[in-house]
């Protein structure tokens, strides 16, 4: 067996963090000039964004094409333990996350005081950037249907979107193509769990899976020495997890937010049902009206995807042990609601309204279980873009002071 990269990895992770760290809060310009080359995910953080960014900037690092590259983690250090699937999968490879540089060490305005800074984003079109660090994006590889990075970017960024599950995907095909010899058993395990997770474990009833992202796993499983199968179990068991959080940790776990057409919104993913989720908080829909006013949203999406056993919370004709969604509509102006309401109706997502809903939150079974944020995002941006600004929609100036984000 080849000798494990990951404590290569681990050096590089720390040696460059320090010395980033160390050139941010330099005096001197000309350490602020130099080239550095990060590599981003999206602001939800999620596995796929984790693994692609680590595996994506080790890549670039091999190649040595363009100068100091390292993986940057949008959030909070403390907020890494909400993806316990996260922790599993460094876990099973051994990777200590420690040497990960994270947005409260560095955050996103202190990025763009660096003169010398390139981006190159993964599972994310940059729409989350303040717009100066915009303007450094080279590059883009993302898979999220409709996603536009054209719209962000340096003159001449390379930009790839493809219609894969999973942005892991994206990154070991670039790995099996420029650097076979580089991916080890760890380094393919990072790469596969995400792209199991990402689609429901390749299952094709889930509607998640391009014949790409299976012909990835299973080179990727053959490099790993390890059944597929098993590994997903164990992401998904530690992804559902949910021990000591509290609703409000739950929402902010997997979050992405933007602004459109004059409102700002948010979209959550979680790992639970409204049932299971009821079990847990007694005051779930308050703890998603509290949510969504701490974070100025006119609008809040949250999108439950889980696995889950009895035939307590079963939709209509699915069977005991299937993929299944819902989704809460929770929004501020009574108007945005009732609108966002008939717009994801007119979607073919198969809602039916679940009993007991609270006046200030709508819950719908999903039948399209196929249908998941990646997909609905763009579809929601674009609507609010079509619709144009409502007075009635958004919030109140003083909440919105300082315009997009």
């Amino acid at each position: 067996m080849k000798p494990s990269c990951v404590p290569a990895i681990e050096r590089w992770l720390n040696r460059g963090r320090r010395r980033l760290l160390r050139r941010a809060r330099s005096a001197d310009p000309t350490a602020r000039a130099r080239l550095l080359y990060l590599v981003a995910g999206s602001q939800a953080a999620d596995l796929d964004s984790l693994a692609a960014s680590i595996a994506y900037a080790w890549l670039l690092r091999l190649e040595l094409k363009r100068g100091p590259v390292l993986p940057y983690v949008p959030i909070a250090r403390a907020d890494l333990r909400l993806r316990p699937e996260a922790l599993e999968l460094f876990g099973q490879i051994g990777l200590d996350p420690s040497g990960l540089l994270f947005a409260d060490e560095l955050e996103p305005g202190e990025l763009g005081l660096l003169a010398g800074l390139q981006l190159s984003l993964v599972d994310s079109d940059g729409s989350w950037l303040p717009q100066a660090l915009q303007a450094r994006i080279v590059e883009v590889l993302d898979h999220h249907a409709g996603a536009d990075p054209s719209r962000f970017g340096a003159p001449g960024a390379a930009r790839t979107v493809e219609q894969v599950g999973s942005t892991c995907t994206l990154v070991a095909e670039r790995f099996l193509l420029r650097r076979p010899e580089a991916v080890d058993p760890a380094l393919a395990v990072l790469l596969l769990g995400p792209i199991l997770l990402d689609t429901a474990g390749l299952d094709p009833a889930a509607g998640r899976a391009a014949e790409r992202d299976r012909i990835a796993a299973a080179r990727l499983g053959e490099l790993a020495g390890l059944a597929a199968g098993g590994l997903y179990a164990r992401l998904l068991q530690a992804r559902g997890d949910l021990s000591g959080l509290a609703s409000e940790e739950l929402l902010r776990r997997d979050f992405k937010e933007g602004w459109a057409g004059g409102v700002r919104y948010g979209i959550s993913s979680v790992p639970i049902s409204r049932e299971r989720w009821l079990e847990r908080d007694l005051q779930r829909d308050r703890a998603l009206g509290l949510f969504r006013e701490a974070r100025a949203l006119d609008l809040l999406l949250v999108m439950a995807g889980y696995q889950e056993r009895g035939p307590a919370s079963l939709p209509a004709g699915q069977p005991a042990d299937s993929f299944r969604r819902e989704l809460a509509l929770c929004a501020g102006p009574p108007r945005l609601a009732a609108r966002a309401e008939a717009f994801l109706r007119s979607l073919p997502l198969g809602l039916q309204e679940m009993p007991e809903a609270g006046p200030a939150v709508c819950w719908f079974r999903q039948a399209a279980t196929e249908f998941s944020r990646k997909r609905l995002e763009p579809l929601l941006r674009a609507w609010l873009e079509g619709e144009g600004p409502d007075p009635e929609d958004s919030a109140s100036p003083a909440d919105t002071a300082g315009g997009a984000p």
